[in-house]
């Protein structure tokens, strides 16, 4: 199996009506002027459990982030965002932040392009669209990888230390931002620094 064995059960969100709340009772027009606060930026997972402004107590304007699947950084799209955020604002450090229990540990490349070959109708949304496996077959969906003798906390660590060169030699990325990676915790909520 691909994936996680759990999810949550389908619960459809009242977007709408939330964000009618926020503005009425929230939004208060201080943060429009552009530039993160602390010139920081963070590269995470897309998972919903993941979400650096709840463990770091953000508010709004105070660090930009870029989420994809397991907040991999050897992305076009990443290096594209960075590169536009440093000519339009000013980076001082770039934190990567993965996290436990990621489903990035739960499939590699093969297996993702099995998934879109066999197109199983029945699966949750239904059938892919016939050009699919053409470029899931030209991607890399940049698992986690967990290597023999490794438990999977030192597959994570491993995966930040790379992402976290990847950028360092980038020569996009300007060499006065400082790089870290970080380890979030899903059972306790504590971020520890890896690089």
């Amino acid at each position: 199996m691909v994936g996680h064995e759990k999810t949550n059960p389908y619960s459809p969100y009242d977007f709408e009506t939330a964000n009618k709340r926020y503005v009425e009772t929230t939004f208060d027009g201080s943060f429009t002027i552009v530039g993160a606060r602390s010139r920081c930026g963070i590269i995470t997972c897309c998972d919903a459990r993941c979400i650096p402004e709840h463990f770091y107590e953000m508010k709004e304007n105070e660090a930009f982030v870029i989420r994809n699947g397991g907040g991999r950084t050897a992305s076009e799209d990443v290096i594209r965002t960075l590169t536009l955020i440093q000519i339009l604002s000013e980076i001082k450090e770039l934190k990567i932040i993965h996290h436990t229990d990621c489903g990035s540990l739960a499939f590699n490349d093969e297996e993702i392009r099995e998934v879109i070959a066999t197109n199983d109708p029945n699966v949750p949304g239904g059938p892919w669209k016939p050009e699919a496996l053409a470029w899931a077959e030209s991607m890399a969906f940049q698992p986690f990888k967990v290597g023999k003798g490794e438990t999977i906390l030192q597959g994570i660590e491993k995966s930040i230390i790379q992402d976290a060169a990847y950028l360092k030699a980038h020569p996009l990325i300007k060499a006065s931002i400082k790089i870290t990676g970080w380890l979030y915790d899903l059972e306790t909520g504590k971020v520890t620094q890896v690089v």
